[in-house]
């Protein structure tokens, strides 16, 4: 992250609202940029004389008294009476109906738009994950390429046993494996590579209906890709093309599934 970059999210830094990824980059860069330090440094002085007291002021005693009696005054003079006769005149219908109608948009919208939400809240967990095995140099627990050693590893430490496949033949050897955690709980990682490019593929049991649709989003720049197979929930992330991803779960699906019989 650039001096520019860092000025454009600084007041987010400050207020805490940023998220991992982006607040480990601000921090690291305000540790090698000294003129960026004074300049965050200098904010943080000022908010802290802004919150002070010495800027705030007493109001006069009974203020507020007629600022509400001011409000109520006008509220009675310009609030219209309510008459029976234009109720009435225009029916309970005219008025229920579009009542109706906009509950009834409400119902249907709500639900789809909290579970949107909780998929990109999700996605964006994710290639946090993602991002913060790479910087912390954390991306394995185990490194093998073997998957009679990563599987075994697994074994104690969580409460079900992950799908691990060495998919080299092609082109997604298996790199190892680790914990982590999204949505509160433990989740398997399993590490992956493609060229230059690692695939963090993180599983975990599936509480939704199993489902063959693939569901692709892209957060900062990082593709991620998820599907529910069997009992088990799959979302797999990298910095790789759409095209390439899909490739890598197209190979591990069809590697997942039982044999066609003969």
């Amino acid at each position: 992250m650039n001096c520019k970059e860092t000025q454009q999210v600084v007041h987010g830094y400050l207020d805490g609202e940023l998220d991992v990824v982006h607040n480990l980059a601000v921090e690291q860069h305000l540790q090698q940029c000294a003129a960026c330090a004074r300049s965050v440094q200098g904010q943080q002085s000022l908010r802290t004389v802004m919150a002070g007291r010495s800027l705030y002021f007493e109001a006069p005693k009974g203020l507020e008294k007629r600022l509400r009696s001011a409000v109520s005054q006008a509220s009675k003079e310009e609030s219209p009476r309510w008459s029976w006769r234009w109720a009435s005149t225009w029916g309970w219908p005219r008025v229920t109906a579009p009542l109706a109608a906009a509950t009834l948009v409400l119902l249907i919208a709500i639900p789809f738009a909290l579970r949107t939400s909780k998929e990109d809240r999700l996605s964006q967990e994710i290639v946090s994950a993602h991002v913060r095995s790479l910087m912390a140099n954390h991306l394995t627990d185990v490194a093998s390429s073997d998957q009679h050693t990563v599987k075994p590893w697994f074994n104690g430490k969580l409460p079900f046993s992950p799908l691990t496949i060495d998919l080299e033949a092609g082109g997604f050897p298996l790199v190892g494996g680790r914990l982590d955690y999204l949505e509160n709980h433990a989740v398997a990682a399993l590490v992956y590579q493609h060229r230059k490019h690692l695939i963090n593929l993180f599983t975990w049991p599936s509480s939704r209906i199993a489902s063959t649709a693939e569901d692709f989003r892209t957060h900062q720049g990082y593709n991620v890709i998820h599907w529910s197979q069997g009992d088990m929930e799959y979302q797999a992330v990298s910095d790789m093309n759409q095209g390439d991803l899909r490739d890598f779960a197209r190979l591990l699906r069809s590697g997942s599934s039982p044999p066609s019989p003969p």
